[in-house]
């Protein structure tokens, strides 16, 4: 019995154990020496918010060693110049990583709004055929191989023998294949093939696939095939005759105890779980469709994560009110505090009681130095209408002020250099980008238009909406 007892012991302490031994990933590329490395997560496949879990700088002989703790295989990524980079990562391992070398952004690929990083797998030293990136990489490019091969047959005229045997003789190439992870992401990978051919109805994938089984949240291709399973689903289902009740349980009820039970009319969504999963995707789906009121989609989102008693969904429902949130109109813009052209720090509350008008911009772009022009002629005329701020996110700072005392340009400049997240804090996708923030701080107009699409005339209109309606009160 004590030997049993010993034993037990000895296994349970080895998986609690197992969980505080860090996944390592390191390598060296003089390239990099000197530069600052991050580790991202999808923290979750809804929202795609992406969340640092390791950071280091490549010292001088271009040695780095990134490290983190997680009991689940993840797909991190590391954005490297023009590359992101992704790897999938197991709990307790060591990666011996190769990088490419660094090629970085150019200013034109700062400033597009159209440029996207190029997605490479990371080079693995230390690995054999047997590792989880080989296999997915060589299991990947059979399976999209055979889609472009045999597009007619799939998606056109598709047939269940031949999609079926397909499928048959993929597997038997990983018959003695044990990795949990792999085996669920080839299985979603032949569900959505299945689905998109000669399994087109979507009750039947649910009920096949996704009802009373584990929801796979940091699995890639569960996840690619739920969110286009369920997109919109809360005005899709609402439209069925046993979804009719399902707009007043939100717009009015604003209750995920009557949203479920509405749920439960579709036989094959009775799982308590997914029923929740689905309703954190439709409740995201719906802040951009807006054919529910927000705050009764907040309010019932926040109901979600206060009774939830899942972790990944409180995460979710967190992320998805940070996301929609983010840069909406009437809600409070994002706090700064960035040098001014003097080098004096210029904090955002320093312009309270004023309406403000913010842009991005960078002095290297065509289409901002158009901008700057037209901000010229509107500084001259309102001054005291409007308070204009711009900040740059031109790495060469001074000569962004040389350029402004050259143009005679007197409004606010201020460098993103003291806080680079700011680009992110206000979903900038693209260069010069607009916001009109109100005395309260809060967005007035999200994104705003540019000068040149008559912005003096949209303020005006807006002050004089207001006038009216206090008025009315």
């Amino acid at each position: 019995m004590k030997r049993v007892l010993l034993l037990l012991f000895i296994i349970s302490w080895g998986f609690a154990y197992s969980d505080t031994i860090p996944v390592t990933i390191y390598g060296t590329h003089k390239d990099y020496a000197g530069q600052i490395i991050k580790i991202y997560k999808t923290s979750d496949y809804i929202t795609r918010t992406k969340k640092i879990i390791a950071i280091d700088t490549v010292d001088k002989q271009g040695n780095f060693k990134l490290q983190y703790i997680t009991d689940k295989t993840l797909l991190i990524s590391m954005p490297l110049g023009i590359y992101n980079a992704v790897l999938f990562t197991a709990p307790s391992k060591n990666y011996n990583v190769i990088l490419p070398p660094f090629q970085p952004k150019t200013k034109a690929d700062i400033i597009t709004p159209f440029f996207k990083p190029v997605e490479i797998y990371l080079g693995i030293k230390n690995a054999d055929s047997t590792d989880l990136n080989f296999q997915i990489a060589d299991f990947n490019e059979q399976y999209y191989n055979f889609i472009d091969s045999n597009y007619y047959y799939i998606f056109k005229h598709p047939r269940v023998i031949f999609i079926d045997s397909v499928i048959a003789s993929f597997e038997q190439q990983f018959i003695f294949d044990t990795v949990k992870f792999f085996k669920n992401y080839r299985n979603y990978k032949y569900a959505w093939l299945k689905f998109a051919s000669y399994m087109r109805d979507d009750r039947y994938v649910i009920r096949e696939f996704f009802n009373n089984k584990p929801i796979l949240y940091q699995n890639p291709a569960y996840m690619d095939l739920f969110n286009q399973l369920f997109t919109n689903y809360l005005t899709i289902y609402s439209s069925k005759p046993e979804g009719e009740r399902l707009y007043s349980d939100v717009a009015y009820a604003k209750s995920p105890k009557y949203i479920y039970e509405t749920f439960a009319n579709n036989m094959v969504l009775l799982n308590d779980t997914l029923q929740q999963f689905v309703l954190l995707k439709g409740l995201y789906d719906e802040f951009y469709q807006k054919n529910y009121n927000v705050s009764s989609l907040l309010i019932t989102l926040d109901s979600v994560k206060m009774l939830t008693t899942i972790p990944e969904h409180k995460i979710i429902a967190e992320n998805i009110r940070k996301k929609v949130l983010k840069t909406r109109s009437g809600f409070p813009a994002p706090k700064f505090e960035l040098r001014d052209a003097n080098g004096i720090f210029r904090n955002s509350n320093d312009y309270l009681a004023n309406y403000v008008y913010l842009n991005f911009m960078s002095v290297e772009s065509f289409s901002c130095q158009q901008d700057l022009e037209l901000l010229k002629i509107l500084y001259e005329k309102h001054k005291t209408d409007f308070k204009i701020i711009s900040i740059c996110i031109d790495d060469d700072f001074k000569k962004a002020v040389d350029y402004f005392k050259q143009k005679g340009y007197e409004w606010t400049l201020l460098s993103y250099k003291e806080q680079k997240n700011i680009i992110n804090n206000y979903n900038v996708k693209a260069y010069p980008t607009y916001y009109l923030i109100n005395p309260d701080g809060k967005f007035a107009m999200s994104p705003a238009v540019s000068p040149g699409e008559n912005f003096e005339w949209y303020f005006f209109k807006m002050l004089q909406a207001k006038k009216r309606k206090k008025l009315r009160e």
